[in-house]
């Protein structure tokens, strides 16, 4: 089996964010389509359940949510293309030096070309992650504590 060419999962991964990132998932699909190749199973799941989903439709919407499902159209508006993780670490490391929080969220937001709320709500769900790691590092410390307690 021929090894997916490492754009793949960068572009199925920003599809839902990157119009230009699905057509790329598209690009790759046919390029294995006309070789006769046997799809990814990553990019075989996505074409297949996009499919389906649309397919339950009734028929007259079937086009435009087979646009939807392939990520080459949005409902309302696409989520942020940033990462929550990359945009949390950089305004965490503002504020750790001591920046003000409006300033540094208009830094942050510039840098990776979202908006001050996105930034915040991404800030959000960064710092919900954090602690949810803190939370089972902690859980891990305290079954490794007690490992150490048993007598052997």
């Amino acid at each position: 089996m021929k090894i997916p060419p490492p754009e793949l999962d960068d572009a199925m991964e920003m599809s839902a964010a990157n119009p230009l990132a699905a057509a790329k998932v598209l690009s790759i699909a046919a390029e294995y389509f006309r070789k006769g190749e046997v799809l990814p199973a990553g990019l075989a799941f996505f074409l297949a359940d996009a499919i389906e989903r649309a397919m339950k439709k009734a028929p007259s919407v079937r086009g435009s949510e087979l646009l939807i499902n392939l990520k080459l159209k949005a409902l309302n508006r696409r989520p942020a293309a940033a990462d929550f993780a990359l945009v949390g670490r950089d305004l965490e490391q503002l504020l750790a030096e001591k920046t003000p929080v409006l300033d540094a969220t208009e830094a942050v937001a510039r840098r990776h070309a979202i908006s001050e709320s996105t930034v915040r709500r991404k800030h959000k769900v960064y710092l919900e992650h954090k602690a949810f790691e803190m939370q089972e590092d902690g859980m891990i410390n305290e079954a490794l504590w007690r490992d150490d307690q048993v007598p052997k």
